[in-house]
C-alpha cells in the first residue's frame, strides 16, 4: 500500500469546507468519513489546547432593580391556643389563672422597726464594720450581733469584709500662707510655791500666776462614836455569847482619802476597806461596867471568810471598877475585805458583860 505524507495532502480553508465535504480519519487501520459538524464535535471533545492568557476583566454590571415585597404571612397561634391544642380545657381567663404558681414558704419575721447600730473597728491594718446594737424598735430587741461579712453577719472578726479604702494620691502642695504678725514677748517662771493641799502655784515674770489642782489624797481617817449605849443605858451581853459590836455612829469625824465617801456603813454594821492594795489601822475602844467577878472577853474582826485577820482575849479584873478596853491592829487590804467589809464582834465566856461608850477609828495609811 502506498504511503501519503501529510505534507502532500491538499489544504482548504474553513470557508471552503462545505456540508457536503467529508473528513477522512484513520484509527488503527479503520477509516471513517466525518461531516463538518461531526468533525468539529470530535475536535471539541478530544482535542484541548494549552491554557490561554488571562483575559481582561469585564466591567461591573449595573445594580438590578429591588424585588417586590413578599406577602404577609399567616398569624401564628397564641399561647392559649397552643395550650388548647396540647389538651387544656377551659376559657382563656381560666388558662391565665392556671399560670399562678403554688403559694411560697412563709418569709422571715421582720425586725419591728429596729435599726442596726454600726461602728468601724480595727483589725490589724484593716478596718471592718461591727453591728453592736439595735435601736428604735418595739418589742424584743434582735439578738443578732457580729461583723459584716461577705455572707452576711459573721461572729468571727477574721471573716469580716475589709472596708478600708486604698491609700489616696498625695494632694498638690498648697499655696504658702502669708507671713504672720510678730508674737508677743515670752514670759519666764519667777517662782514656784507648794501649797498645803499639795497643789503647786507658779508665778511668772509678767505677774500672772497659775495654780494646779490638788493631787488625789491616798490616806485619811474616820472616827465613829456610838450614841446609843452609855453608863446609864449599857449594852448587856449574855454569858457565853458572841454578837456584832453595835455602833449607830451618832458622832462622825472624817478626813477621807479621795474616792472614799466613808469608812462605815451603819446600816450593815460593817467597816468599808475597799482597796486591795491598801494598809489600814483599826482601833476599837469601849468601857466595861464594874464587877467583882473576874472573867475574859474576846474581840475579833472578820471579813466574812474563814480568814480572821484579828482576834484577841482580854482579862476582866473583877475589882468592882470601870475597866476601859482598847484594841489596836493593822490590816492589809485584799479582794475579800473590799467585797465583804470588816465586821467587829465581842464574845463573853463565864459571865455576862455590860459595855458602853463604843468608838471605832479607821485610818488608811497607804
Amino acid at each position: 500500500m502506498a504511503e501519503i505524507k501529510l505534507s502532500d495532502l491538499p489544504l482548504m480553508t474553513e470557508e471552503e469546507f462545505t456540508a457536503n465535504d467529508r473528513f477522512v480519519m484513520v484509527n488503527d487501520g479503520d477509516g471513517a468519513a466525518l461531516t463538518k459538524t461531526v468533525f468539529q464535535s470530535w475536535i471539541s471533545n478530544n482535542i484541548q489546547g494549552e491554557q490561554g492568557i488571562q483575559g481582561v476583566a469585564g466591567r461591573d454590571g449595573k445594580d438590578g432593580l429591588n424585588g417586590i415585597d413578599g406577602k404577609d404571612g399567616a398569624d401564628g397561634l397564641s399561647a392559649y391556643q397552643i395550650a388548647v391544642n396540647q389538651g387544656f380545657i377551659g376559657t382563656q381567663a381560666q388558662w391565665v389563672s392556671s399560670l399562678k404558681g403554688a403559694k411560697g414558704d412563709k418569709g422571715l419575721d421582720g425586725f419591728n422597726g429596729w435599726s442596726p447600730s454600726l461602728r468601724l473597728v480595727p483589725r490589724g491594718s484593716d478596718v471592718v464594720l461591727q453591728l453592736y446594737d439595735w435601736v428604735g424598735g418595739t418589742g424584743t430587741k434582735p439578738a443578732l450581733l457580729g461583723y459584716i461579712g461577705a455572707t452576711g453577719i459573721v461572729s468571727n472578726i477574721a471573716n469580716a469584709n475589709n472596708v478600708k479604702g486604698n491609700q489616696g494620691l498625695q494632694g498638690e502642695q498648697g499655696i504658702q500662707g502669708e507671713k504672720g504678725e510678730a508674737g508677743i514677748d515670752g514670759r519666764t517662771v519667777e517662782s514656784i510655791k507648794f501649797n498645803s493641799d499639795l497643789s503647786v502655784t507658779v508665778k511668772y515674770t509678767d505677774g500672772s500666776t497659775v495654780t494646779s489642782g490638788a493631787p488625789p489624797v491616798q490616806y485619811g481617817w474616820g472616827t465613829y462614836k456610838d450614841g446609843q449605849y452609855s453608863d446609864i443605858s449599857t449594852l448587856n451581853i449574855s454569858i457565853n455569847t458572841e454578837q456584832v459590836l453595835p455602833n449607830n455612829a451618832t458622832t462622825i469625824i472624817e478626813n477621807m482619802p479621795t474616792s472614799y465617801p466613808t469608812f462605815y456603813d451603819k446600816v450593815a454594821q460593817k467597816y468599808i476597806l475597799n482597796d486591795n492594795d491598801g494598809f489600814f489601822s483599826v482601833k476599837v475602844r469601849f468601857k466595861v461596867t464594874p464587877s467583882n467577878q473576874p472573867s475574859t472577853i474576846n474581840l475579833n474582826m472578820s471579813k466574812a471568810t474563814t480568814d480572821v485577820p484579828f482576834s484577841e482575849d482580854r482579862s476582866l479584873r473583877g475589882d468592882n471598877r470601870i475597866q476601859e478596853m482598847s484594841f489596836n491592829t493593822v490590816i492589809y487590804g485584799d479582794a475579800a475585805l473590799s467585797s465583804n467589809g470588816l465586821t467587829i464582834r465581842v464574845k463573853t465566856f463565864d459571865r455576862a458583860v455590860s459595855i458602853y461608850n463604843i468608838e471605832v477609828t479607821i485610818a488608811k495609811l497607804i
